[in-house]
């Protein structure tokens, strides 16, 4: 399966791929209060799990000290037991100083020495914040009255995601020169927000033309350009089971989700469940969905739908990644999808989840 690296630094908060220069220059030191272990490790994430790249034995006073490992900038981890992290964002021959309670590392830590480091502790805060009271708020409510629980709760989402991409919308405007910036844009619109990207994509290229996680940017911008949101849906026509041609264009009328996905891609079909459930509560709504298998076996591609239970439209040319819809609608990674409303043009693309069911239902609602 392809996986498009930025789509994994996004999920992880832009933590994958971290740079393996050590720089002789630069410490990291700090004090955690209430620390009962021996040591503090840096860490970074990768595909293959957490890597420890140093430690530091902290004293009876809570003080350590570890060396600062970047040669460029870069995202880490520091981490004082299994459930206390912290993220950190450092330069080569940075000194950051961090100072927080063991116990409660996320939520009491502050940092002096680098910049990135403490702006990226502002949006994860906000973020954590947020989305930590609005969960309370359900939680009480669904207690009390379990009844209107679902309704409040999409209300809830819709509040928290209208409220965050607000928030990342300015947090990237005021630092168009962080690489903490690229951690914001998960949280807004990138096809409704295009121009803010190519912005953020000109100054950090400026700034840093040989970093990993600008040049995953800058192809994401280059893709975004793409059938933008607002621009027309090109024409599909692919066969059904049957070899009946199928098009794009006879769903008009209808929001519909076209669904790229194979058979033998693990991620999708961990996914699909959560379509299935979103398709059985809006499908009498003037939804449809548009599913594209990228497989080359017709056995295949039949036995998983019918395993997933999937009651939508299935099209395919069995060409897989060769097929001339995946370079039509520049598909880099599955499972991905676009949304397009009933005149036919692209709303969103990319979508999953909470967001996904949200963005389709607002989509069914707005065209009544």
């Amino acid at each position: 399966m392809r996986i498009r690296s930025f789509i994994l630094i996004l999920c992880s908060i832009l933590l994958t791929w971290s740079c393996t220069k050590d720089s002789k220059n630069g410490m990291i030191t700090g004090k955690v209060n209430n620390f009962t272990g021996d040591y503090i490790y840096l860490q970074k994430i990768t595909e293959s799990g957490d890597v420890n790249i140093d430690s530091s034995k902290v004293d009876k006073n809570g003080k350590f000290s570890v060396a600062n490992p970047a040669g460029e900038t870069d995202f880490y981890i520091l981490r004082t037991d299994s459930l206390n992290i912290i993220f950190l964002v450092l330069k080569a021959g940075e000194d950051a100083y961090v100072e927080g309670n063991a116990k409660s590392f996320e939520s009491s830590y502050k940092v002096k020495g680098s910049k990135d480091s403490e702006l990226l502790r502002v949006l994860r805060g906000y973020d954590k914040t947020l989305s930590d009271s609005l969960n309370k708020l359900y939680v009480d409510i669904r207690n009390q009255n379990p009844v209107v629980a679902d309704s409040i709760g999409s209300y809830l989402q819709e509040y928290y995601s209208t409220t965050m991409e607000e928030f990342a919308r300015n947090f990237i405007r005021q630092n168009l020169n962080s690489i903490v910036s690229l951690s914001a844009t998960k949280f807004i619109n990138q096809q409704t927000e295009i121009e803010l990207l190519k912005e953020l994509d000109t100054k950090l290229t400026e700034l840093y033309p040989k970093n990993k996680y600008v040049e995953d940017f800058r192809l994401l911008v280059s893709e975004l350009n793409v059938l933008p949101a607002g621009s027309m849906a090109p024409e599909i026509s692919l066969n059904d089971y049957e070899g009946k041609p199928i098009k794009l264009s006879s769903l008009r009328g209808k929001v519909v989700l076209i669904d790229f996905w194979a058979s033998w891609c693990a991620p999708c079909r961990r996914e699909n469940p959560e379509i299935v459930a979103a398709y059985e509560k809006l499908k009498g709504n003037d939804f449809e969905i548009y599913g594209i298998s990228l497989d080359n076996n017709m056995e295949a591609w039949n036995e998983a739908v019918e395993r997933d239970k999937i009651t939508w439209i299935q099209v395919s040319d069995l060409q897989r990644w060769e097929s001339p819809v995946v370079k039509l609608y520049q598909v880099q990674a599955i499972p991905y999808n676009v949304l397009i409303d009933r005149e036919g043009k692209i709303i969103a693309k990319g979508i999953k989840g909470d967001d996904l069911y949200n963005k389709v239902s607002m989509a069914i609602n707005s065209g009544k």
